[in-house]
């Protein structure tokens, strides 16, 4: 016959008998006890955890505001990863020219001498993805001898608004004799300038104490985004990226579609989904010194969203219009976007703006921070002289 327990309380009031089995249970409930505790305590520490997505169009300049972040914290690379700046570096370089040699041979131009010929030949043969061995001191000498002497080249590089090329270029053909030496050792600008595809989510942690920044990088091109849809849960802020010099270029993956145009598109759908309602926005206009060099030689008008612009043409003027037009796609609580205008090549932008956007954090969460702070305070948790 099946035993049914008869469970009693002893008299201390916290322990039970089975008394059928003589069972004392109260080890059980110690046990449950501190796990208990220790998931409250944990939830508490959660409360000081924030999640920041760092959301954009390809080549908007997603990864060098992280990178520059990373040196601001001082997070020091491996010497796996700096091996990959320096082949990085080089494959850009490479890739670069051929797109010039391309565009050379699209617009039927002639190239002025049998040594450019020769050169372009040589660097058509390498495919830019190829070990980094194939990146020869011939190589080198063939991109540094194309872009400072062959007409050809000089001409096409000024119809770069009609084909895709990273906006680096020039900065990659500049330094490329540099970057070929035995004893190259990549400076910090080195690193920001240098393209590497983001694949993936890669995330990275920012330590403010008390509070833990992880700031979440997806790819940006249109394939890598339908992996952000796993990132949208618990989301403090969101910092999107805006290239504002993509306004006269064209998208690697689709070059028929304007990037300014893409990257409005793509702010209105972050912006209006239902997951980020409420969630604060910083929106970083990158860029801001290239186009503030091209819209001296073009408007504006160019792109279709901008066609509407009948201002000055000034910096400001453009960017105020700008700014408009992107606020203009929030259907709801304006008040939680925050611009900014940012060169994130210069790392005095992104600390600037990265204190402005932690202060505004902290403010938008005070309460909540401030509870868990003194909790944990007086858990033991924390020092007593921490302070938000």
């Amino acid at each position: 016959m099946k035993c049914i327990p008869n469970i009693k309380r002893f008299s201390c009031g916290n322990c039970f008998k089975c008394s059928c089995s003589g069972i004392h249970l109260s080890k059980k409930n110690k046990v449950e006890n501190e796990i208990g505790k220790k998931l409250e305590l944990e939830g508490i520490k959660d409360k000081l955890k924030m999640k920041i997505l760092l959301l954009g169009s390809g080549e908007s300049g997603k990864s060098t505001v992280l990178k520059q972040l990373k040196m601001i914290h001082k997070i020091e690379m491996t010497q796996s990863e700096i091996q990959d700046y320096i082949q990085s570096l080089r494959r850009n370089a490479l890739q670069c020219m051929n797109i010039l040699i391309e565009q050379v041979q699209a617009y039927e131009l002639e190239f002025t001498s049998d040594e450019s010929k020769d050169k372009a030949a040589l660097l058509q043969k390498l495919d830019d993805e190829e070990s980094d061995e194939s990146f020869t001191l011939d190589v080198a000498d063939a991109i540094n001898y194309l872009w400072k002497n062959e007409s050809a080249i000089k001409e096409v590089w000024e119809k770069r608004s009609e084909f895709w090329i990273l906006d680096a270029a020039d900065y990659y053909f500049e330094n490329v004799e540099r970057f070929i030496q035995d004893d190259f050792e990549p400076t910090e600008e080195d690193f920001v300038m240098a393209r590497i595809m983001t694949t993936g989510i890669i995330k990275t942690e920012l330590n403010i104490k008390p509070l833990q920044f992880t700031v979440v990088d997806v790819g940006g091109q249109r394939n890598e985004r339908r992996k952000w849809i796993h990132c949208f849960d618990d989301v403090n802020a969101i910092i999107f990226i805006a290239n504002l010099s993509g306004y006269n270029t064209v998208l690697f993956e689709d070059q028929t579609q304007n990037r300014m145009m893409e990257c409005l598109t793509l702010f209105s759908q972050i912006a209006n989904n239902q997951a980020f309602l409420s969630t604060p926005i910083y929106l970083l206009f990158n860029k801001k010194d290239l186009f503030e060099s091209k819209i001296r030689n073009e408007s504006i008008t160019v792109c279709e969203a901008f066609k509407d612009y009948d201002g000055p043409g000034d910096l400001n003027d453009c960017l105020n219009f700008v700014e408009k037009k992107f606020r203009e796609q929030l259907k709801t609580q304006s008040d939680r976007l925050k611009v900014f205008h940012i060169a994130a090549r210069f790392k005095r932008d992104i600390k600037t703006t990265w204190e402005d956007i932690v202060a505004d954090i902290k403010v938008k969460n005070k309460k909540e921070l401030e509870s868990a702070i003194k909790e944990l305070k007086a858990r033991g948790e924390l020092p007593q002289e921490i302070k938000l």
